[in-house]
């Protein structure tokens, strides 16, 4: 079976909700229903995934605060299954500059710093006229500024996740946890 399963947390307004999902198919791509689907973490426990509609091959929770640690990941439908696939959490940034409410000038290089609690496999980068790109989880990325043009409510989004590939399950079997903090508005002007 292939199995793609993202843990996904953002920001959000008094702290993080994280989003847990995954999508199983076979080798022809047909969706694989009635499986169990658990994610585990030391501090969250163990959270059972719901199938998301009837023969939809999607499993999904969504529960607030994002847990720090390892995520491990167990799949069983029948004989398939795949078990103790593990993953440690990139851990929650935080974004330091530009901050919110902060002004900017438009055409010259932005730059954006972040904090990295443990380094993340990569990081992506956006705002509402660049990106998303994908880049080195280094903390520090520059905006050119010709990627930087005026906008009066300007976001900035940065993602950060690590990825492993799932052992046992069929060619694009992965697991990613994902963090993903944003800074609004910026006043670029």
């Amino acid at each position: 079976m292939r199995v793609t399963a993202d843990i996904d947390a953002a920001n959000a307004t008094g702290g993080f909700t994280t989003d847990y999902s995954v999508s199983l198919r076979d080798g022809l791509a047909n969706r694989i229903s009635g499986a169990t689907v658990t994610i585990s973490n030391a501090s969250l426990g163990t959270l059972t995934l719901v199938e998301t509609g009837a023969s939809s091959g999607d499993y999904a929770s969504t529960r607030v605060g994002f847990p720090a640690g390892d995520f491990r990941l167990d799949v069983t439908r029948g004989a398939d299954n795949v078990r103790n696939v593990n993953l440690g959490g990139p851990g929650v940034h935080t974004i330091s500059a530009p901050v919110n409410g902060s002004v900017a000038t438009a055409g010259q290089p932005l730059v954006v710093t972040w904090s990295v609690p443990s380094k993340a496999k990569a990081a992506e980068l956006e705002t509402r006229d660049f990106g998303p790109i994908v880049i080195a989880d280094l903390g520090t990325y520059t905006i050119a500024g010709a990627n930087n043009p005026a906008n009066g409510s300007q976001r900035i989004r940065v993602r950060r996740y690590n990825e492993v590939d799932i052992a046992g399950g069929l060619p694009g079997s992965r697991l990613r946890v994902a963090v993903k903090n944003t800074v609004e508005p910026v006043n670029v002007r």
